[in-house]
């Protein structure tokens, strides 16, 4: 059975179960009511990991005050509206840019899926949208916790930073060289991710807790020097990601699978069956070198 593990005083992470790598729950404790920080791809897994998980600890989801999406993607995203049928009292809070996505995930995912539709997976055959309760804007607070918007990923990415521990919840913002399932880092928003990073460098982040195990340095980074290592080690990744690219356009080489799929085996990845989140990334690079010429 997987549990809630403590990373710091007060916030504790449950790696739910998801195809290919596990998706990263965070619980947050304090005075106030309890905080989740995203809800993993479905409700089967609310129902099978994250529930048992919160009872162990005592707490249902009744207990729950918040819930907070980092993005709008569907491993992320999946499980909120079984949590909202489960315990109707729960509040959802997005950021101001998720607000059409949270409502129709699944439309989202497809869309993602629809520029290279013979490279992708298929979009999930159920992907519940709900309301927002809340819509945050950058600095905003939810108990402990601030709204930090820090695009790259996607647009409408965003970090929550407990302001009593240091501890930056990062979902998939912080992408070093992605995940073994990605084969690469994935970013929609390229342009704005070097930016991000540079923001939360100049942030007194104490500790970074990510919403899967990103290679080469995992998960978690505690302690202010191991924080300021994986931000370094992000924008290393990125700078290298961003010449590679560069350096295929180039050499006259811009299909995207093909830039791809060497950008893989350039980062030492391992190449997954379906190549879209790679491709997604390269055609990012490739226009925001693009829009720097125009």
């Amino acid at each position: 059975m997987e549990r809630f593990t403590p990373v710091v005083d007060g916030v504790f992470l449950l790696k739910v179960p998801f195809t290919g790598v596990w998706t990263g729950v965070v619980l947050v404790l304090g005075d106030g009511a309890p905080i989740l920080i995203d809800s993993g791809g479905g409700a089967e897994t609310v129902d099978s990991t994250i529930v048992p998980a919160l009872a162990e600890l005592g707490l249902g989801l009744s207990d729950i005050g918040w819930v907070l999406a980092t993005h709008i993607h569907g491993d992320h995203v999946g499980g909120i509206a079984r949590m909202r049928a489960l315990a109707p009292s729960i509040r959802v809070a997005v950021l101001r840019e998720s607000d059409a996505r949270m409502r129709e995930p699944l439309a989202y995912s497809r869309e993602i899926r629809a520029r290279f539709p013979e490279h992708s997976a298929p979009p999930p055959p159920v992907l519940d949208g709900v309301e927002p309760d809340r819509l945050l804007d950058d600095g905003d607070m939810v108990g402990p916790l601030r709204t930090i918007h820090t695009p790259g990923h996607d647009t409408d990415a965003a970090c929550f930073l407990d302001i009593r521990t240091g501890t930056l919840i990062t979902g998939d913002s912080l992408q070093l060289n992605g995940t073994i399932s990605q084969g690469c880092a994935l970013l929609f928003d390229p342009a704005r991710y070097l930016a991000s990073l540079q923001r939360l460098l100049s942030l007194p982040v104490h500790n970074i807790v990510c919403g899967h195990p990103y290679l080469p340095l995992g998960e978690i980074a505690i302690g202010d020097d191991a924080a300021r290592r994986f931000l370094a080690t992000c924008i290393g990744c990125y700078e290298h990601d961003r010449g590679f690219v560069a350096g295929m356009t180039r050499a006259g080489v811009t299909d995207p699978l093909t830039v791809a799929q060497a950008l893989v085996a350039d980062v030492g990845g391992v190449e997954p069956a379906k190549m879209f989140l790679p491709m997604h990334t390269v055609a990012a690079y490739q226009y925001a070198a693009q829009r720097e010429h125009v």
